[in-house]
């Protein structure tokens, strides 16, 4: 026997309960990557995201340790901490290891792989039942668990290879270069970089009253400017109003390609002007960044100062706005779905 629903019983049943539960393991330190991420799940209405334990940098307020200022969030925790606001009994982190058991979580993301690599053989079986999303937002460009320190802790045989090559199991890489090598290894790794919240991105670019932002990285440009190399906005309103009054925004490749400071300069209707950006892997992070549209790519100060001389009004703009798109396109819930997109996980659940 066959039941038939009419068209708006069958619009009732597809969006009174469309829901995907994710549980997002943290630790107690900045991760630009996963803490993107995190911002961006619990933007998607479509995503009841569970982050245990509570991420506490990310909420209202916890930009700060009240015990231990000194461990404050690095860099004061400016663009994507202290955003989240959450409601008393909002989230309920009770019953983790049954809820586990029990499969009632659709995915689990993994906030680190390389610092959390003790949960992930503790719970192992576990986090077997259901898709896998492990983030590796480190500077480093090995793959896991291709580490002499992990090879001397566990041998070769650590018992995580048959997870880690499961079909539902998906790794997240930032720094991803040729460096990055399975050594035998079947993988599903997907190339992912930093993100901005979109409160943050202004609306349009904003009046220029200066060349460059007063923060400059590159300590060659640094000599030929009246900038500083200490970051010391203590403001966040005053840090991005400077960053928007620049024309160009310098910023470098430091420990790893990926920066937060590349966003932050876009989001301000700021050209990035990015040294040796021709030099970055094509699958290493950012993406989407191209010179001559939507940044500059410099070797030097003479070459840089060269490329802006030779720019007009009409072109430097359109290059702002294009700045601008680029930072939208990466906001940190275009790069939560793209998260979820790259796992295949539908956008909806229908209970």
């Amino acid at each position: 026997m066959f039941f038939y629903l009419s068209e708006s019983q069958v619009g009732f049943f597809t969006l009174s309960k469309q829901i995907l539960r994710i549980l997002f393991l943290t630790d107690d330190r900045e991760d630009y990557l996963a803490d993107g991420l995190l911002h961006g799940l619990r933007e998607l209405p479509s995503v009841e995201l569970v982050d245990y334990p509570r991420k506490e940098c990310m909420y209202e307020g916890g930009r700060k340790s009240s015990v231990a200022p000194e461990f404050a969030v690095r860099g004061g925790g400016f663009s994507l901490y202290g955003l989240l606001h959450e409601q008393e009994d909002a989230i309920d982190r009770s019953q983790i290891y049954r809820r586990l058991e029990a499969g009632w979580f659709d995915a689990v993301v993994l906030s680190n792989l390389w610092r959390q690599w003790g949960l992930l053989m503790q719970w192992r079986e576990l986090l077997a039942r259901q898709p896998l999303l492990l983030l590796d937002g480190d500077d480093d460009e090995r793959l896991y668990p291709r580490s002499g320190t992990r090879f001397r802790q566990f041998g070769f045989a650590n018992g995580l290879n048959v997870l880690l090559q499961a079909a539902d199991t998906h790794l997240y890489k930032r720094e991803l270069t040729r460096s990055s090598k399975p050594w035998g290894l079947r993988l599903q790794v997907h190339p992912l970089s930093f993100s901005i919240p979109a409160a943050v991105i202004f609306d349009s670019v904003p009046a220029k009253t200066q060349m460059f932002q007063t923060h400059i990285v590159d300590s060659e440009l640094l000599e030929l400017t009246a900038g500083s190399k200490e970051h010391f906005f203590v403001d966040e309103s005053a840090y991005r109003s400077d960053l928007g009054a620049a024309r160009f925004g310098i910023t470098t490749r430091r420990a790893g390609w990926d920066c937060l400071r590349h966003y932050e300069i876009a989001a301000s209707g700021t050209i990035p002007c990015f040294r040796n950006l021709n030099n970055k892997p094509p699958k290493c992070a950012p993406h989407g960044l191209v010179d001559g549209f939507n940044c500059l790519s410099y070797s030097s100060a003479t070459d840089l100062h060269s490329r802006i001389k030779y720019l007009n009004d009409n072109d430097e703009l359109l290059m702002q706005q294009h700045a601008l798109a680029w930072a939208r396109q990466s906001s940190t819930i275009v790069r939560a779905q793209q998260l979820l997109d790259f796992a295949q996980l539908p956008r909806y659940r229908s209970l």
